[in-house]
């Protein structure tokens, strides 16, 4: 697909998704489209953006996500991508994602994006995580400080969702947004932010518990990285997931090679006794055998790998390299080493 042309009027208004990583921008894109995107391929943009044209209370609006990036004066590839992709393609407005539950910490795009003279929304996601922690938000004071409208929503479960929508679509209609524009980043460059400027902004608007709660993740690691008693939780938890894999692994083992020998005795030796001897040898023991000698494990291995895959998905293994890094670098290894030999108790291979 190819975008609209660089200048000139624009039939349908453009509208571009920002943020940092991990801020569920992606998430709400596809919220946004339906998963309706594709790649688009732009003009002088060394990495594809997803984009897609949505209609929005009765017009096509095109939706542009950008690549997640942590500041707007970076230098990094995605910063560079977002930099070229605002100053050569003119947007009707941006939507800025911020995750609520850090907004000391990202608030500094919105700020860059008014510097840039770029018109935008704010959306305040994962609004669900940020009331656990008992952050709370007035937007009115938020959006007087940062001029420019703010929503919060969880694109994951849908809250906030439609009126933040109608924000845009309101944004859209505004005397403000009478054509595209290209972002001014040398106004940016001009422009100087200090933390002074961004407790500024964030002042009166939001706030912030004394004493954050203590999430499910934390309270564990108190636990599984405790000096005395992470290790031996460690090797209990190995030896528990091992007696799994030998009371169950062994037997479908087993089970597959009584299959094997099943199949051999009852359909293949009788199916093959008219061949010549080397033949019926190179096909039962040669190759059948074979066949069936690695099948046999396949079951043992499925189930030693889908538990490490288990293990190493809920983050415990990377906490089990850190309890072993000081142990490992004696012998010229990090922590990340021992697991690799844990996993060679299932295959040689990785070991």
């Amino acid at each position: 697909m190819n975008p609209r042309p660089e200048t000139g009027a624009q039939s349908t208004p453009r509208i571009a998704l920002i943020g940092q990583p991990n801020t569920g921008k992606s998430m709400l894109f596809n919220r946004i489209t339906n998963a309706r995107a594709s790649v688009g391929n732009w003009p002088g943009i060394t990495v594809n953006v997803m984009r897609a044209r949505v209609p929005l209370d009765g017009r096509k609006v095109e939706y542009v996500d950008l690549p997640g990036i942590y500041n707007l004066e970076g230098g990094s590839e995605d910063e560079a991508v977002v930099n070229r992709f605002l100053t050569k393609f003119p947007v009707d407005l941006v939507i800025i994602v911020i995750n609520a539950a850090q907004i000391e910490r990202q608030i500094l795009m919105p700020l860059q994006v008014k510097a840039l003279g770029l018109p935008a929304v704010v959306m305040l996601n994962m609004c669900d995580e940020a009331h656990k922690l008992g952050i709370t938000f007035d937007l009115e004071k938020l959006q007087d400080s940062l001029k420019m409208p703010v929503a919060l929503i969880s694109a994951k479960y849908g809250t906030g969702f439609e009126g933040a929508m109608k924000q845009v679509s309101e944004s859209l209609s505004s005397e403000f947004a009478s054509k595209p524009v290209l972002a001014d980043y040398d106004s940016l460059f001009k422009t100087l932010m200090t933390e002074q400027t961004l407790d500024d902004a964030l002042k009166g608007c939001v706030t912030l518990p004394k004493i954050w709660p203590k999430t499910l993740t934390e309270k564990l690691d108190q636990l599984f990285l405790h000096p005395l008693l992470g290790l031996p939780m460690f090797f209990l938890s190995m030896l528990v997931i091992f007696s799994v894999i030998w009371e169950i692994g062994l037997p479908s083992q087993d089970l597959v090679s009584s299959g094997a020998d099943w199949v051999q005795a009852t359909l293949l030796e009788p199916g093959l006794a008219w061949a010549p001897a080397w033949l019926n040898s190179f096909l039962i023991n040669g190759i059948w055998l074979g066949l069936s000698t690695v099948a046999s494990f396949v079951p043992l291995l499925v189930l030693f790998f889908f538990c490490m895959a288990a293990v190493e998905d809920s983050g415990y293994l990377a906490r089990a390299a850190f309890l072993m890094d000081a142990l490992m670098r004696r012998v010229g290894l990090d922590g990340r080493a021992f697991v690799m030999q844990m996993m060679g108790f299932g295959c040689n291979v990785p070991a």
